[in-house]
């Protein structure tokens, strides 16, 4: 039972004339009637309010990705001969964010409505809806009936899979670029003829196929199909600097994003793809395999990994590496360079392996850092934050020039752009038949 604003306005209106009572005595009783007859509108308000037929259902998707909006949807029944104004409210779990927080809803007379808001989960794993919550307006507009809907439910937060979804559906290979994914490359040399298609922009005159050109009177393209059943180990690094924000998620969701991404295309591509989760040790190991089955697996055995306060290990992750695998592979080392004491004992091991195999080390970049700098320092405090800043930076450069010696290739970039970079590169990796 909650008063309106309209009843307020109404009991301060009726203020006036009871103040006037006491200069006029006359006016009380008149006073007092027409506060009894407010209090009985609001009463009958009420209990039309109470008596109002309304039904709500939650509909949530299987499951929502981790740093993006996702849809939930509510579902309103009205048995009513009236419209109803209702206020909803949802109990969304504490790490989500949802746009918009509730809303005021019309409801036409004997209707279905639906009302979508999204929501955006800030970390992985198991969460919790509440009740949905909905206060009911009178027919007067005095009173609100608030009631509420038992509704609890569970879901699962993924890593953000919408780039395998949407190959996946799409139905093609590695044409990726149809999907939007313009900065992935679209052109390279495979070792096998696979088709020929109608000439693109951004194709290399190489690839033409001048006698079908001819024949066809229009350019026309030679696809060459990569060699199939190479081995790609993804490596991602769940240690304590994983665990620091970068433009909404840590840098170990950036990082399992970019990991499912690639270890998706890979899968579709034919090629045995595993898994290495390693902190202070290997935490997870996933041996090298093909088919959809393995990517099950690894999206599995990355649902839930959260980053663990702990000094990284690498030396221990590279001396498994160097037992398990036997067949020389394309090593995906998704980790982080702002610690230079910690990741400077990643050259020498990783140079090591270079020598059977191909590192390619990623990173995400402190876009924070970069923000601070780009901006003159308003203050001596700031300036001091900006020198930390600086010599951060530059101390990871140093260490970015080390790890790119020795054969060992390099990827650091933004975080939007770490799950496309990532593919590029096994792709050109692959056109270029290094492995």
């Amino acid at each position: 039972m909650i008063p309106t604003g309209r009843l307020w306005a109404l009991l301060a209106l009726l203020a006036l004339p009871m103040a006037a009572a006491g200069f006029f005595p006359g006016l009380g009783g008149a006073v007092l009637a027409m506060d009894a007859v407010a209090l009985a509108l609001a009463a009958l308000d009420l209990g039309l309010a109470r008596r109002v037929r309304l039904t709500v259902e939650r509909a949530l998707p299987q499951r929502l990705n981790v740093g993006v909006p996702n849809k939930v949807e509510l579902r309103f029944v009205l048995r009513s001969e009236r419209p109803v104004v209702a206020h909803v409210k949802d109990d969304v779990p504490a790490s989500f964010t949802a746009v918009p927080e509730d809303a005021l809803l019309r409801l036409a007379p004997d209707s279905q409505t639906r009302w979508m808001y999204r929501v955006t989960p800030e970390r992985r794993g198991r969460f919790g809806f509440g009740d949905v919550h909905v206060r009911v307006a009178g027919p007067l507009g005095l009173m609100l009936h608030e009631r509420t809907y038992p509704s609890a439910q569970s879901i699962s937060v993924y890593p953000d899979l919408r780039g395998a979804s949407r190959l996946l559906l799409s139905g093609a290979a590695l044409d990726l670029v149809n999907l939007g994914l313009r900065q992935l490359r679209r052109d390279g040399r495979g070792s096998e003829f696979a088709r020929l298609r109608d000439y693109a922009q951004g194709d290399s005159v190489r690839d033409v196929d001048w006698k079908a050109t001819a024949r066809r009177g229009k350019p026309v393209t030679r696809v060459m199909e990569a060699e199939r059943s190479q081995t790609l180990l993804i490596c991602v690094d769940s240690g304590r600097a994983m665990a620091a924000r970068v433009d909404g998620l840590t840098k170990l969701d950036h990082a399992v994003n970019a990991a499912l991404f690639l270890a998706f295309v890979a899968v579709r591509n034919g090629d045995r793809v595993g898994l290495a989760v390693f902190a202070d040790g290997v935490k997870t190991y996933l041996p090298p395999a093909a088919g959809r089955g393995q990517y099950r697996k690894i999206v599995d055995a990355l649902y839930s990994v959260t980053p663990s306060l702990t000094y990284v290990d690498y030396l221990a992750l590279f001396k498994e590496l160097n037992v398990r695998l036997t067949r020389r592979s394309l090593l995906c080392v998704f980790t982080d360079f702002l610690d230079e004491e910690q990741s400077s004992t990643l050259v020498a091991p990783l140079h090591r392996l270079a020598r059977r195999h191909v590192p390619l080390c990623l990173s995400v970049k402190d876009t924070a850092l970069q923000k601070l700098l780009a901006t003159p320092p308003p203050s001596a405090e700031e300036a001091f934050q900006h020198a930390v800043a600086s010599e951060l930076l530059a101390d990871r450069e140093v260490l970015k020039a080390r790890v790119s010696q020795g054969g060992v290739q390099m990827l650091d970039v933004q975080p939007d752009e770490l799950h496309l970079a990532a593919v590029n590169r096994y792709l050109d990796i692959k056109a270029r038949g290094v492995l």
